[in-house]
């Protein structure tokens, strides 16, 4: 994580969460492997050294990048999944997901933009990958067992199987911000797969 000490007790001069937000900007637009080291020094307008000296070289500016991500994204979806009501929260959990997929015109999801390219070859990416979603998926079981056990749904519901639904919807909002689609074709698509899985559910509104 970031170093909360300055090297050698000299004070920084830059804000480390602002840097890091550059440097997470970098990533997302080129990928991990097409983004240089001149070019977060670039973003981030600091020289190497006091790059290097506050994150690391450039796996560790990386991993704090994808940390800092996944720490936005598990606090913006676990608010949506705090909600009474089972439709709110699902309706507030593709909200949530298309703002943050839609960030600079489309970036979609930093995970799976940039961190899923390097799974195949670097396992340390590959577990944070896993971790991640299978964080979601854990999520999601429990809200849907909790519509459950409040009669929001039906007592026969699988919860495993509707977070599967959302989940898959969910991966698909980040591919199509991706790939250009506006954000009114990714409202309308989350929106048809909701009713999917209330209607599978058996939601009682």
């Amino acid at each position: 994580m970031v170093q909360k000490s300055p090297a050698r007790g000299r004070p920084r001069s830059f804000d480390p969460e602002q840097v890091l937000a550059s440097v997470r900007d970098a990533f997302w637009r080129s990928g991990y492997a097409g983004t240089s080291m001149d070019q977060l020094v670039a973003a981030t307008g600091l020289h190497k050294p006091s790059l290097y000296g506050a994150f690391g070289d450039k796996k560790h500016l990386y991993r704090e990048a994808l940390d800092a991500y996944l720490a936005e994204a598990r606090a913006e979806f676990g608010a949506a999944l705090s909600r009474p009501r089972l439709a709110d929260s699902l309706a507030e959990l593709a909200e949530r997901a298309i703002d943050l997929f839609m960030r600079d015109g489309g970036s979609g999801c930093f995970m799976m933009a940039t961190a899923m390219p390097e799974a195949r070859e670097d396992p340390e990416i590959g577990r944070v990958i896993r971790e991640a979603m299978d964080a979601l998926d854990r999520a999601l079981v429990r809200r849907f067992q909790k519509a459950i056990d409040e009669g929001e749904l039906d007592a026969d519901a699988d919860p495993e199987a509707l977070a599967m639904i959302v989940a898959a919807n969910h991966y698909d909002l980040s591919t199509r911000a991706r790939a250009g689609f506006p954000r009114t074709a990714l409202e309308a698509h989350a929106a048809r797969s909701l009713r999917l899985a209330e209607r599978i559910g058996g939601l009682k509104r």
